[in-house]
């Protein structure tokens, strides 16, 4: 799974204000899956569907011109944040003692009867 950077945040905030151009500056030199949606997206916004359809096919996502830029922006948001949860650390919920069990043996192990 590709991690979240701050290009993706910088990128979905350029979207957000409809600062095109500078989105589109920044999404260029990025080579993930999420930027090139993003790189789709743009294209889309600016009329250019060939070139969307070619991200978005590099993305892997399907091509749709029936959900609105808005609301493709939120999905993409969602994403975003669902990464970034992923890639937290999470607190266990048991304290951890400092033992660690060891692998059980099984049958046939390559110790020597001798």
């Amino acid at each position: 799974m590709i991690r979240s950077t701050d290009k993706h945040r910088r990128v979905l905030s350029l979207l957000r204000r409809s600062e095109w151009d500078k989105a589109h500056a920044i999404v260029m030199g990025m080579r993930d899956r999420l930027a090139f949606r993003m790189h789709g997206l743009l294209h889309r916004i600016e009329g250019d569907l060939d070139n969307a359809r070619y991200w978005y096919d590099r993305a892997a996502v399907p091509f749709s011109k029936s959900m609105s830029a808005a609301s493709e922006i939120e999905a993409i948001a969602a994403l975003l944040e669902r990464r970034d949860r992923a890639m937290r650390p999470r607190a266990s919920s048991a304290p951890r003692t400092g033992t660690r069990r060891r692998p059980r043996r099984r049958s046939g192990s390559r110790r020597s009867l001798a």
